[in-house]
């Protein structure tokens, strides 16, 4: 094993310890970033690309995850993770006690995907291991790939800050207390098997619909979040008026951020926190329109930016962690207490999530190769999508990932989507 500076064992970062206490097969914490090649992938090739990448650049991620008496830790290994075959449903579980890595490098037909788990990273530590070895992989096929700053390679000097916690690097652990949050409304939907995960595709020219939020000032994750708010809005008036919900529930989004563009680190672990725009409706007359609920996000997003709220929030996360009681509480003890948490703190208190990986470029070598990209969050119980949305040589995605049954949401999304002349391409991933 080489690079003896990293240690042996090392602890999870803060929002690790939070997804670490909550995976399952049904929260299975597995995002995924999928590559479409002009050409078949050589899976031989490939295996080769991941053996001389994650020892000699990637240390830090060659790793188990390990029980001890107060916590669970990261623990280096010199096994290498092996390219598996792809398969219909995706981001499906994998019990990381038994001895699996933390992440998947997987392939099929011209397609070479990583999912990898929120206890390791985030979704900007999956695309620079996943660009990493895929350049490597053209490299070993004599393809010249041009320098990146996403893409690494064997050899290149390792920081050391790369493997820490960003948030504990960044962040002190001063600031006001932080209340919980009242239950959101969430759309009913019937739990379908662990097994699967259902998506839904939208595609639609960037230009297009950059230029509508461009004409209502607002960033394009703010317009695509309030199109998406606006059809939860229409589930939960036609629910209100057939008595299945409770007036008075928040509308409240979750909007995972990249904390890099504020706050630059070496970290390769997680680094992102959210905003939560939100709006109650009493009555079905309160309903707003769509522009109204862009308005609202955006104002929201501005006031949670101006008075430091999600920095706040990762304050109060890090006085629990570094707390002496929370610290030397046995580890069995301290699952329960941090699945406690997440319940007040996070699950059933969104009715949507929409992450935004913003618009993606690729050295000349990899975009003429890559024809397309595939992005899908992990899953999520409550509020039982999880969506994202990026943008690849001129077109927009939107990808909702799904562990319910109905297509309810999904259909007025693209209602809504049509009505304003975009046109998308859609697609469902539902039963074989």
């Amino acid at each position: 094993m080489t690079h003896p500076d990293i240690p042996k064992r090392y602890p999870l970062d803060n929002a690790a310890q939070i997804f670490v206490n909550i995976v399952s097969p049904g929260e299975t914490t597995l995002s995924r970033i999928g590559l479409e090649m002009s050409e078949p992938v050589d899976r031989t090739r490939l295996q080769q690309a991941v053996d001389n990448i994650i020892p000699h650049r990637f240390p830090y991620f060659q790793v188990y995850l390990k029980k001890t008496l107060f916590a669970y830790v990261l623990e280096r290994t010199d096994d290498i993770p092996r390219v598996e075959e792809d398969s219909y449903y995706t981001n499906r579980h994998v019990d990381f006690h038994k001895g699996e890595f933390l992440y998947r490098f997987r392939t099929g037909g011209k397609n070479i995907a990583l999912e990898m788990s929120h206890i390791l990273s985030d979704g900007y530590g999956t695309l620079v291991l996943l660009l990493s070895v895929t350049a490597e992989y053209f490299r070993l096929a004599g393809v010249e790939v041009e320098d990146f700053p996403l893409i690494f390679h064997p050899g290149d000097p390792i920081d050391p800050k790369e493997w820490g916690c960003a948030y504990a690097e960044v962040f002190s652990r001063k600031g006001p207390s932080i209340k919980a949050e009242t239950q959101a409304y969430i759309p009913a939907g019937k739990a379908i098997p662990f097994e699967r995960y259902y998506t839904a595709r939208f595609r639609m020219n960037l230009e297009h619909i950059r230029e509508m939020a461009r004409d209502r000032k607002v960033t394009l994750v703010v317009f695509v979040s309030g199109i998406y708010l606006w059809a939860i809005q229409e589930i939960y008036i036609e629910d209100l008026k057939s008595g299945k919900a409770k007036t008075g529930r928040p509308l409240r989004f979750q909007i995972p951020i990249n904390l890099r563009r504020d706050y630059p680190t070496k970290s390769l672990k997680n680094f992102s926190y959210i905003y939560s725009p939100s709006y109650t409706i009493e009555t079905v007359e309160d309903a707003k329109t769509l522009d109204e609920i862009i308005e609202l996000i955006s104002r929201d997003i501005r006031f949670e930016r101006h008075n430091h709220v999600v920095e706040n929030q990762i304050r109060r996360n890090l006085r629990i962690t570094a707390n002496p009681l929370y610290k030397y509480m046995p580890r069995a003890v301290k699952e329960k207490f941090l699945a406690l948490f997440y319940q007040m703190f996070a699950r059933g208190l969104f009715s949507g999530v929409l992450t935004s990986l913003g618009e993606l470029t690729l050295p000349p070598a990899l975009e003429k190769r890559v024809e397309s990209v595939d992005i899908l969050a992990c899953n999520s119980p409550a509020p039982g999508r999880n969506a994202t949305m990026f943008s690849y040589k001129g077109i927009l995605e939107v990808n909702i990932g799904s562990t319910v049954d109905n297509l309810r949401l999904e259909e007025l999304i693209s209602i809504k989507l049509k009505e304003l002349g975009l046109e998308p391409e859609q697609k469902n991933r539902r039963e074989q």
